[in-house]
């Protein structure tokens, strides 16, 4: 351990070159600010460190008191960052990995905190993060990477949470609360314009119905922004390879773009003050995404495989017989695919797939306050969402037919959750509830996968509902035994009910029915899982000074277990147990130097066991045989996890510097035989080193106006995609430089900036998809080149 913290430390080294480049245009600004200072004594006027509000325990508390490893970020942080995503959000979180999905995963997010997480959209699996939208859970990873809109704040709770947040919480949560409706008769418009064709308008309004008593506020968003990866009609760029044309004659062959964006949303709020002690807040939301597909690009072909035969495709006609699937199709461009959409099916079908995706989502939700008295108070939360996404996918990258996908996702989800809070003598709080959640899921899909069996065509239609119901209890208190001393615990108990029904056909062209790939009688099979599990948490905290405080804690979380989403073969429906995690922490919040200073550090000691992880290759479920296609989840052994986590944030006068740095390590302390999992490797999408720095200083000129300049950097480590390493499943990590220049009128009534995404140009991938040994391909997601766009803001 002590060699990767030397090595970590290492890395560190750049920055105090990030926070020299972030300081140098303001230099000059902030060298008059200290001569003033030193001159005058009404110059040595220091704003402090704000105090940041959390409800991480069921109440507002300030975040330096909870004993938990919180990074909590309010709506001026994302504008000064010029964050429009959750993803974007999460760079600055130590240990915090949430990126865009894409290809066969489709419109989503991979989510994990401290290495726990999922990667996988399909509703057999649980998230293992749970994201929260004004404290209602979202089911899903598709759909997830959530616009910025309007919001509050957003909370990322580290470590299981278990007791706070529920199951599927196991590595984390990140909670995300949209700003409440005040009544005030204002508003705000935000406009953006930029490369690629880049259009952002953002609005809002917030109005009184009923003086002091009935408030709503309304937020929209449009966003249009084209494509950064060139998909060319490879038949109509190279003439001579015995592949033809698919669109005919074309204006440099270009067949479209991958990697744009167009999403509209809106959501509308209501708060009721109906009495002194009792509020209502409805809300309702609507967002409609007709993106283009991921931006996706071939990095390597396994021409070993020796699928020729399977991947000539003969589609579209005129195709010379025999052209190998090989590296002809790996573009010397990054941000170029030959990616056709087509394919041929049983009986010779032929199809084009639209490359792109549809999602619509909606949500509303009622939360009901009432304070029954003084000391005790009654909170129902009420949700309901629905979800209908298409996407399509072309997983061999290349004009030949080797691997095509449409799929469809159809949700809908009903969760309620009552909380009663209560307080004695104020030394002892308490809250008490329960969660009800009922969820189904459709599964609607069109496979064309003729990589299976060089020379056989193979094609499917699926259809799979998959039903969901939890149920929890569960109680957490807080007793002051002394003046600084606290004790903090909590229990829930989880009972989770799930099933998948498999349902495999045939095409309608050749007379639908069973699917010919699958035994008679195979459509109807139901896998289920039923399990229940008691969690709890402990955490212990001191309060040395006003503005020190430490802490130890031991915690506890897990995700549900389930059926195998995606067999070949019959015999690979096997089903997959639960995992879980017990967590111990210590910890130390701080602030220094009247406020000025704020620095908090945790470190913790994780034991994961029964770990959920899927393989590529599963004799012991294919009939021996190792050369069947497998994507079938076990528990593949058990593990320790430790590392430590640090946040600092500055404020001096105009000068602002906030840094993160994380790092983790995980090695296997048991592994499952059967599942070919090496013991010396990592668990998928565990990112062992993480840094991050920002700084910027609000420089006033003469006329009374702020220029503020603002530089954030990124380092993240690479990681292992797979559970079974080969050459090609290693994400490398990235460096990302963005920055900011505001200005702002004395009045504050407007403002203008101009933004930068990737300012250094770098190339690096935010997504690998290694099915090397599989289909042939191996497949990654490039993150956009250097991106650099205008805002401007009008308040009313």
């Amino acid at each position: 351990m002590s060699t990767s913290i030397q090595a970590t430390l290492r890395r560190m080294g750049p920055l105090a070159v990030a926070i020299a480049a972030a300081l140098g245009c303001a230099w000059p600004s902030i060298a008059t600010a200290q001569t003033a200072a030193a001159n005058t004594a009404a110059a040595q006027e220091t704003t402090g460190l704000e105090e940041v509000v959390v409800t991480a325990q069921f109440r507002r508390e300030n975040l330096q008191t909870v004993p938990l490893a919180i990074t909590a970020v309010n709506a001026a942080m994302m504008e000064q960052r010029g964050q429009s995503s959750l993803h974007e959000l999460t760079q600055q979180a130590p240990n915090v990995t949430l990126v865009e999905t894409g290809g066969a995963f489709g419109p989503g997010m991979t989510a994990t905190i401290r290495g726990i997480g999922q990667a996988d959209f399909d509703p057999a699996f649980a998230p293992g993060v749970g994201v929260y939208i004004d404290d209602v859970y979202y089911t899903s990873l598709t759909g997830s990477n959530f616009a910025l809109l309007d919001l509050d704040r957003v909370e990322i709770l580290r470590g299981p949470q278990g007791t706070l947040s529920g199951a599927n919480s196991e590595g984390g949560s990140i909670k995300i609360y949209s700003v409440r409706p005040q009544g005030n008769d204002t508003g705000s418009v935000k406009v953006s314009y930029g490369q690629r064709n880049l259009i952002d308008v953002q609005a809002m309004a917030d109005v009184a119905l009923v003086s002091d008593s009935l408030f709503m506020r309304i937020s929209a968003v449009s966003h249009q922004e084209d494509g950064y990866v060139t998909r060319i009609d490879y038949g109509c760029a190279f003439p001579q390879s015995g592949i033809a044309a698919v669109g005919g004659l074309q204006q440099d062959c270009v067949a479209g773009k991958e990697g744009g964006k167009d999403y509209q949303g809106g959501r509308v709020a209501f708060r009721w003050l109906a009495a002194d002690n009792f509020e209502a807040n409805l809300t309702a939301d609507v967002t409609i995404d007709k993106s283009e597909t991921a931006a996706v690009t071939l990095l390597q072909v396994n021409s070993a495989l020796g699928l020729a035969t399977s991947l000539n495709s003969g589609f579209p006609p005129g195709n010379a017989a025999g052209v190998a699937y090989d590296n002809r199709f790996v573009p010397n461009n990054p941000y170029i695919s030959y990616a056709g959409f087509c394919g041929v099916g049983i009986a010779g079908n032929n199809y084009c797939f639209s490359p792109d995706t549809h999602n619509k989502q909606w949500g509303t939700n009622l939360t009901l306050d009432w304070q029954i008295a003084p000391e005790l108070a009654l909170k129902s939360i009420t949700g309901y969402r629905e979800f209908d996404t298409n996407w399509t996918e072309d997983n061999d990258v290349s004009p030949l037919s080797g691997s095509l996908g449409a799929e469809h996702l159809l949700n809908h989800t009903l969760t309620q959750e009552l909380r009663l809070d209560g307080s004695l003598a104020s030394v002892f709080h308490y809250t008490v509830g329960g969660f009800f959640l009922d969820q189904v899921t459709t599964y609607p899909t069109h496979q064309v996968l003729d990589y299976i069996a060089p020379g056989l065509l193979f094609e499917f239609l699926g259809n799979d509902p998959i039903h969901e119901k939890d149920y929890a209890g569960f109680a957490n208190v807080s007793w002051q035994i002394l003046e600084p001393l606290t004790l903090n615990a909590g229990v829930r108990y989880t009972h989770q009910e799930k099933d998948y029904t498999y349902n495999r056909y045939n095409p309608s062209t050749i007379g639908g029915g069973d699917s010919v790939f699958f035994p008679p009688g195979f459509s109807g099979t139901k896998g289920e899982f039923s399990g229940g599990k008691t969690d709890y948490r402990v955490a212990l905290d001191y309060r040395w000074t006003p503005d020190l405080m430490t802490y130890a804690s031991v915690s506890t979380g897990f995700k549900g277990g389930g059926t195998n989403p995606r067999p070949f073969v019959a015999t690979q429906v096997v089903p997959f147990g639960p995992e879980s995690l017990t967590n111990y922490e210590i910890g130390a919040k701080s602030d220094w130097f009247d406020h000025t200073l704020r620095f908090n550090i945790a470190g913790f000691y994780s034991k994961y066991k029964d770990i959920q992880v899927v393989l590529l290759s599963c004799p012991q479920y294919s009939g021996g045989s190792a050369a069947v296609p497998c994507a079938a989840p076990v528990n593949g052994g058990n593990a320790k996890i430790y590392g430590v986590e640090v946040e600092a944030a500055y404020r001096y006068g105009g000068l602002s510097i906030e840094a993160s740095a994380s790092h983790q390590h995980f090695e296997y302390t048991d592994v499952n035989p059967a599942s070919g999992i090496p013991p010396d490797s990592s668990a998928p999408g565990f990112q062992p080193t993480k840094w991050s720095i920002g700084a910027q200083y609000d420089a006033r000129i003469s006329n009374g106006a702020t220029i503020t300049p603002r530089l954030d950097f990124i380092f993240a480590s690479g990681y292992e995609t797979i559970a079974v390493p080969d050459a090609f499943s290693y994400l490398p990590g990235y460096h990302e430089l963005n920055g900011r220049v505001t200005y702002r009128p004395e009045s504050n009534k407007w403002e203008a900036s101009v933004v930068g995404a990737n300012l250094a140009g770098k190339l690096w991938y935010t997504q690998i998809f290694d099915l090397y040994s599989q289909s042939g391909s191996n497949y990654g997601i490039p993150t956009a080149p250097r991106t650099v766009w205008a805002e401007f803001k009008r308040k009313f």
